[in-house]
């Protein structure tokens, strides 16, 4: 069901200021969604014009909901008004600021006054130092004098100048902290949300305001942590960069991280059951009726978490933590030396019970030390994530020139091939490492492959590739030996497989 609340706009001047009576209203709790934030404002009304709520980014109806627990089947319609709000200490803080920031502001000016009189007169001083010709000698007697009297107030000059300069840094770096202070506590435009309430009628009344602006929401983050204390642990830590814009005296409120978008009032998570919808009717000036929907309670849509209190308030930002799970990891190490002697490590483990929030954004943190981003997929009940190329893990494969030989039988030559994989483990953490070899694969029934020996790998015939499987011990080293033969008649040409 859609609920719409008419606002009636209130003006604001000079001559009238909206000053709605109540008992004071404060945030409920807050909602925050991927891309936008619902506080919901919980007040104290009573007979009269009552403040509900307050917001800097919502001034339409639609983002505006009131409702309460009592199925009270009479309210006001909400109106909207634009006012200031002061973050801290009211008007009388910032007015006692703004007219010290003024008076300092004064100050300056006038020190920065005398030290341009100083510069005047030095300057003067600079442009009479040379004396000399008939005339001058004729209107002072004693020149001598007159230099030395000159020196002396060129000198004095100077001494003042330091000492106004350092007035005027002293005084330029209290301005500053004037300023920070002046603009900690300058009002703020906002929406402020009211209703009148008719005579004998007191309660609680609950206002849901969706503010949509300034970028506000949540950014999930994944850290991925391998190695700690137990190697078969992933420590899997959701973290999220939330920013709450709201008119609040950064007051612990309870918190909602919604694994959704904002999908507007009508599908929101409701503080209470029961909800009241105001109207506006436009043929009977101030005639206003509510409706109650008893008994609805939406369900909103997406995985949420519960925050603990957090001291929310304007341009709230911060970087939390919403989940922490401890899952076993089944560890994997792959390679394909002939390709690259490169090993790339896998985890495999359980879905998590809250979940995945990026899939592609995954932090992983590998014995302490960052490994940078990796890719999360899902596999039925599981997820799979490529770590990438770790380099405490290596491989070589070499031939083995002295077991490789060639022979001609008839009409048919055979070819010997020995190689040796040598894998190396050198991290602090035992791992199943799995290496992969292809062996040469033709379609041409002319040429025939046949494995020699394997070491113990398996070989997948279908695919053409032997397998090996084993656990390497931090520090340990395994070398594997494995030998085929290729034959094929004499006028059918191979390419070189090595």
């Amino acid at each position: 069901m859609h609920f719409r609340l008419d606002r009636v706009a209130w003006m604001v001047s000079g001559l009238g200021l909206f000053m709605p009576s109540g008992l004071g209203q404060t945030v409920d709790h807050v909602d925050v969604f991927r891309d936008a934030v619902v506080v919901t404002w919980k007040a104290e009304v009573r007979a009269g014009e009552c403040l509900l709520a307050r917001s800097f980014h919502a001034s339409e109806d639609v983002d505006v909901m009131v409702f309460d627990d009592a199925g009270v089947s009479e309210r006001g319609a909400v109106a909207s008004a634009r006012s200031d709000w002061y973050p801290s200490g009211g008007d009388a803080e910032w007015n006692a600021l703004d007219s010290e920031w003024k008076e300092a502001q004064w100050d300056l000016e006038m020190k920065g006054a005398q030290a341009q009189l100083v510069e005047d007169d030095l300057a003067l001083l600079r442009a009479n130092r040379k004396v000399g010709g008939t005339s001058e000698a004729m209107l002072v007697e004693d020149l001598s004098e007159v230099a030395h009297w000159m020196h002396e107030e060129t000198k004095d000059l100077l001494y003042r100048r330091i000492e106004l300069m350092a007035e005027i840094k002293s005084m330029e770096e209290e301005m500053a902290r004037l300023e920070e202070r002046r603009q900690a506590a300058k009002p703020v435009p906002v929406w402020e949300w009211s209703v009148e309430m008719p005579t004998g009628s007191e309660g609680t009344l609950w206002t849901q305001v969706a503010e949509r602006g300034a970028g506000m929401g949540w950014s999930p983050a994944d850290v991925l942590e391998l190695g700690g204390a137990s190697p078969g642990q992933l420590n899997w830590n959701q973290r999220a960069l939330v920013f709450i814009d709201v008119p609040t005296e950064n007051a612990p409120v309870p918190v909602r991280l919604h694994d959704a978008r904002y999908a507007g009032l009508d599908a929101r998570p409701d503080a209470r059951p029961d909800l009241l919808m105001a109207t506006y009717d436009k043929r009977a000036a101030g005639a206003y009726s509510v409706s109650s929907d008893a008994g609805t309670s939406a369900i909103f849509p997406g995985v949420s978490w519960e925050m603990e209190e957090l001291a929310v308030g304007p341009g709230w930002k911060k970087n939390v933590r919403y989940a922490v799970q401890d899952i076993p990891a089944d560890v994997r190490f792959f390679s394909v030396p002939k390709q690259s002697p490169v090993v790339n490590m896998r985890l495999a483990l359980p879905r998590p019970p809250a979940p995945v929030a990026e899939m592609d954004r995954a932090a992983l943190i590998l014995s302490g030390r960052p490994a940078g981003k990796v890719w999360v997929t899902e596999r039925g009940d599981s997820l799979l994530i490529d770590a990438g190329a770790v380099r405490s893990w290596t491989v070589n494969r070499a031939r083995e020139a002295a077991l490789c030989s060639k022979s001609i039988l008839g009409n048919r030559i055979k070819h010997h091939r020995a190689y040796t994989i040598t894998a190396s483990n050198r991290s602090g953490v035992s791992g199943e490492l799995v290496l992969e070899e292809p062996l040469p694969v033709s379609r041409n029934a002319e040429i025939e492959v046949v494995p020699e020996s394997l070491d113990g790998g398996i070989l997948d015939e279908a695919q053409g590739i032997v397998r090996w499987k084993f656990v390497l011990a931090p520090g340990e080293s395994r070398t594997l030996r494995f030998a085929y033969d290729l034959s094929h008649s004499r006028d059918v040409a191979i390419p070189d497989w090595d």
